[in-house]
């Protein structure tokens, strides 16, 4: 038995190597964009623009539709005072992508899209796991939503999102356990197959961050600062597309239905907590974006047809994952030796096998389904 389910994708199209006249305009589209925005906010409600033409005093010429779509952007954000930046965005009426094929049997892509003096095509980068989506939307299997045209470094982008048909096939359900830390970032489990995510490389490159950090704010140098977060930010997003996509692929190659993940709502490590764990994450557990990790996962999963369940993390780390008995301490170092039955397994998969048996139950919020319901809709970055 199968069930059809809709999940809203956001790709992220590389413009490949636009011209720096098209370069420029898309800058003066996006400036005069946020300046339109942010016009619009000093407006009292009832004198706001309702349409483009009303739009135009409040702004340098900008393309009706770029218009038309800012002014449904900023009522989107009912609490926004200010946008430091505003991208030109496009519905699904004036944006197309199309592709053309080569006479070696290649394909090339490029999106066409209104700009301040007239529609251009422009070739776009695809990478081959957005190939599938840019298929499905040709054919008529994806629907296209709202395009985005934003910078992001030196390079121009285009976030597209897609409205994806998922079949869940209803079947015996096999779980795989994900167990989150420091020292191992993420480890999944299923059936005595384990993947191990190290956070040695994270430790130390959010320490690193951390001193430039403190030396930055000992010089006042506050937009190197702001730099600074963004960029940290960014790599941390990378990381966690990263092991969330190897995570799914995982579970897909064991055909696992089901994933369990901590429910790690509130969590905060002690003063009790080992010095060298401290040490060797860097950082502490709060400052980790496991919330955004959990997403990513939940997303993935949900493209796969794969449930993704939250558990009581509560003994996870404490009892045997063979016999159930539970330790009254934590184990010294990275090794769970059962006082009972004598198995012996790394600390974090043995938690990881006691996610996926739910030892403690589900979390109070029972479900974070990602098999979402018909109709539902949930905007993503895929990656």
């Amino acid at each position: 038995m199968e069930e059809n389910t809709e999940q809203v994708v956001t790709i992220k199209l590389k413009l490949f190597e636009p011209t720096k006249t098209k370069q420029d305009m898309y800058q003066t589209m996006a400036d005069r964009t946020t300046d339109f925005a942010n016009r619009y906010l000093g407006v009292e409600k009832p004198m706001r623009p309702k349409s483009s033409a009303d739009a135009k005093l409040y702004t340098e010429p900008l393309p009706a539709i770029v218009l038309n779509q800012a002014i449904r952007d900023i009522e989107a954000k009912k609490n926004a005072k200010s946008f430091k930046r505003l991208w030109p965005d496009f519905n699904n009426q004036n944006f197309r992508v199309e592709k053309e094929t080569l006479q070696d049997g290649g394909a090339a892509w490029k999106v066409s899209f209104p700009t301040l003096e007239k529609r251009v095509g422009v070739p776009i980068q695809v990478e081959k796991y957005q190939i599938k989506y840019l298929e499905l939307l040709l054919s008529g299997q994806a629907k296209q939503g709202t395009a985005q045209l934003i910078k992001c470094g030196r390079q121009w982008y285009i976030h597209l999102a897609l409205t994806v048909s998922v079949k869940a096939e209803k079947k015996p359900p096999k779980y795989m356990g994900v167990d989150l830390g420091l020292i191992d970032l993420a480890v999944a489990s299923i059936l005595g197959s384990t993947l191990f995510f190290s956070g040695a490389e994270l430790a130390y490159v959010r320490r690193h961050y951390a001193e430039l950090r403190k030396k930055l704010q000992k010089k006042g140098a506050h937009k190197a600062l702001r730099k600074l977060g963004n960029k940290e930010h960014r790599w941390i997003m990378a990381i966690n597309h990263t092991i969330s996509r190897r995570i799914i692929e995982f579970a897909k190659a064991h055909g696992v239905s089901v994933i369990r993940l901590e429910d790690l709502r509130g969590a905060r490590w002690t003063k009790s907590q080992r010095k060298k764990q401290r040490k060797d994450a860097g950082r502490s557990l709060h400052s980790w974006a496991f919330f955004q990790l959990r997403q990513f996962i939940e997303y993935k999963a949900a493209l796969a047809g794969i449930e993704v369940e939250l558990v009581n993390p509560e003994l996870t780390s404490l009892t045997c994952s063979r016999c159930g008995e539970v330790r009254t301490s934590r184990p010294a170092g990275r090794w769970y030796t059962c006082p009972r039955c004598g198995k012996v397994k790394h600390i974090d998969a043995n938690a990881a096998d006691n996610i996926a048996q739910a030892i403690s139950g589900l979390s109070e919020e029972k479900r974070a389904k990602t098999i979402l319901k018909p109709k539902t809709r949930r905007r993503t970055t895929a990656a």
